[in-house]
């Protein structure tokens, strides 16, 4: 006999219910530590790491929000490091809600966390046992952020944080306190208190957030953040986008102290050198992207404002974005080349300061090319492609207008391609490029200046005359190895040459490298201006593992010819220049000496060869001795013999040197017309 299918359902559901009763009976009543062993087994398995339970497991899992209870918890640490935890936990409760699994959020309702205990550490390699990776990084892309759950009711007593990094060099103590609500002993009801180093200095770090309580995903967690290490000070209000989410995260951020570079400890992004900053920013956090806007504050005494977006995707991180100025001083780019803001560049005299006042003498260790050292790590560490622009520079009596820099940083190459310095009239500009990939790194710097009127560079002083004026062209082409300023100088070789096709020079000066007693003198110290044209100009250095060995020194002016001949030794930064002039006519009571430029670059010492002028003057007396007195005049006088130079041949070769510049079309064999004569008088 068949059974009816009515019957069928009928016994079917007997079944269910029976097996439904059953799996309460057993959910009810079973021992959940039968399965401590298999859970630890699967854990182990999907964390790479040994987990293990060594109390009791409960399960309260009939419920619509079962509870899960688990005492002596314990993480290991991966393979490399065994001797203790990552973490452990007296006990850990959790409740689960089960409706909001089917759409994919995960809400703890409750959590209770009783004594944890955490230990987190990174390698100098970059191997860290929370990423749960047991190799070192490479630039393959990195993990998402991680989401947590949301939990409503958030409950952790005595917990311990022990943060060592080393790439970050920071060492870090904390606890960790979360409680249902706030209290007036404790008006924030999540705190998690750190200290410890950074860098060698003093760290602490808090973070403060509301009570847990009522929390879902779709609803904004605010947060405080407070970082003090050292000199830098780190404020922030942030918010937590969808609850835990820490892939969205959005904070309004200021930050100061003395030196930008200092941050990186704290973001793994190098940033250059700088004076004293100050800046507020928002950080709005994307996943693996950042979004850095509504940036605005200042360093030393320029400000800086734009935005930058960083992209944190793989293991070396990528920074993009553009950056610009108002106003930007001069002095604060001495930090970012490598030297000490506000004595690098020595303080200007006063106009007032009377010229027998003797400046002390320079420090002999003190140097002119900075000496910082590149942090070649860092450099390696990131890539990078900003664009920099500044709208007026201050620059005391350098009359800039603008600068511009386009940074490239990509695997390890460091480029300024290119940098521009726009003056009132004429420009700087070149490239620059730093290969970082070797234990030693190599330098290539391309540098031309153009168009530069001579006139427009004067002196301080109220009424201040130019001592040139007319047209320059320089140009600069130097490899060298190292990793400061100084290092690449002292090994540098190259080229450098200045053409000046034509101008004007204040007639002292061109009188004064001939030393003429009379005139030279006489026009310096009454302070006068009068001009004499220059034909054409020419300077030529060959560098050589750091020395600049002149090959070419001619200023032909139209009464005076003016050559030079000497070396400058960037390494020891020691100056070995002479310069000397032949008239062109008859000139009395001129000293037949050049003038010698030595000393140091920060202390160049000006004069000249007193055995020479003492031995002209021997001269004399002998012939005042033998002669009527008015003869002995005659070891003064200078025959002038000095010829016209042809200009255009010497420009011609000068512009026909590797890497030099060209001077203007038309121009460069032309002479500076002679000025109006005046009438002669009768």
């Amino acid at each position: 006999m068949n059974p009816t299918p009515r019957a069928v359902l009928r016994w079917s559901g007997l079944v269910v219910a029976a097996l439904a009763i059953v799996l309460l009976l057993v959910l009810t009543f079973m021992d959940w530590n039968l399965l401590k062993h298999p859970v630890e087994r699967l854990a182990s398995a999907r964390s790479g790491r040994a987990v293990r339970i060594g109390g009791a497991l409960k399960v309260q899992a009939w419920s619509a929000t079962p509870n899960i209870t688990i005492d002596d918890l314990t993480l290991a640490n991966p393979p490399w490091e065994p001797d203790r935890p990552m973490a452990k936990v007296e006990h850990l409760h959790l409740r689960v809600k089960l409706l909001p699994l089917l759409w994919g959020d995960v809400i703890l309702p409750r959590v209770e966390i009783i004594h944890p205990q955490i230990y987190l550490h990174r390698e100098r390699s970059g191997r860290a046992n929370w990423t749960f990776e047991n190799l070192a990084p490479t630039n393959e892309r990195a993990p998402r952020p991680a989401r947590l759950p949301a939990i409503r009711e958030l409950l952790i007593d005595g917990g311990t944080l022990v943060l060592a990094d080393d790439i970050r060099r920071l060492r870090v103590e904390g606890t960790v306190d979360a409680r249902q609500q706030a209290s007036r002993g404790n008006p924030r009801a999540f705190q998690v208190i750190g200290r410890g180093t950074l860098n060698e200095q003093p760290f602490r770090m808090q973070i403060e957030g509301g009570p847990l309580v009522t929390l879902t995903p779709h609803t904004p967690y605010p947060f405080n953040l407070n970082i003090s290490a050292g000199n830098v000070r780190v404020q922030s209000d942030g918010v937590v986008k969808h609850p835990f989410d820490l892939g969205e995260l959005q904070l309004e951020v200021t930050a100061s102290g003395q030196d930008l570079a200092e941050l990186f400890y704290l973001t793994q992004v190098a940033l250059p050198n700088t004076p004293p900053y100050k800046a507020h920013v928002r950080i709005d956090r994307h996943s693996t992207h950042l979004d850095i806007t509504d940036i605005e504050g200042t360093l030393g005494s320029s400000d800086i404002s734009g935005r930058l977006q960083l992209d944190v995707s793989r293991k070396r991180p990528v920074l993009s974005g553009e950056l610009s100025s108002r106003r930007l001083a001069m002095r604060d780019l001495v930090a970012p080349l490598g030297g000490r803001s506000g004595t690098a560049i020595p303080p200007a005299t006063s106009a007032k300061a009377k010229v027998s006042v003797r400046h002390k003498p320079a420090n002999p260790n003190e140097r002119l090319l900075p000496d910082a050292h590149l942090q070649v790590e860092r450099v390696r560490a990131m890539d990078a492609a900003v664009r920099y622009r500044a709208q007026s520079i201050q620059a005391g009596t350098l009359p800039m207008k603008q600068v511009a820099l386009d940074i490239k940083l990509e695997e390890g190459v460091l480029s300024l391609e290119p940098f521009a310095f726009e003056l009132q009239q004429g420009r700087l500009a070149g490239t620059a490029r730093i290969d970082a990939r070797p234990k030693t790194p190599q330098v290539h710097l391309d540098v031309r200046m153009t168009d530069i009127q001579l006139d427009q560079l004067k002196g301080k002083a109220p009424g201040a005359a130019p001592p040139f004026s007319g047209v320059m062209q320089a140009r600069a082409v130097a490899d060298g190895r190292g990793d400061s300023v100084h290092d690449v100088a002292s090994t540098a070789n190259g080229t450098f040459t200045l053409i000046m096709p034509h101008g004007e020079v204040r007639a002292a000066l061109a009188e004064l490298t001939g030393i003429n007693v009379v005139n030279g003198l006489g026009l310096l110290l009454k302070g006068q201006n009068d001009r004499e044209p220059i034909r054409c100009g020419v300077a030529q250095f060959h560098i050589q593992q750091g020395t600049m060995q002149a090959q070419t020194i001619v200023f032909d002016a139209k009464d005076v010819r003016i050559t030079g001949r000497g070396e400058v030794r960037l390494g020891p930064e020691e100056l070995d220049l002479s310069i000397k002039g032949e008239p062109k006519k008859v000139r009395l009571a001129r000293v037949r000496t050049p003038i010698e430029i030595g000393g140091h670059l920060m202390d160049p010492k000006i004069g000249v060869n007193l055995a020479q002028t003492a031995k002209q003057g021997a001269v004399a007396a002998a012939l005042g001795a033998v002669m009527a007195p008015a003869a002995a005049i005659l070891a003064f006088v200078d025959p002038g013999l000095a010829k016209d130079e042809n200009c255009a041949a010497l420009l011609g070769a000068a512009e026909s040197h590797e890497g030099a510049p060209k001077a203007p079309t038309g121009k460069a064999a032309q002479p500076a017309p002679a000025p109006p004569q005046p009438p002669e008088r009768r």
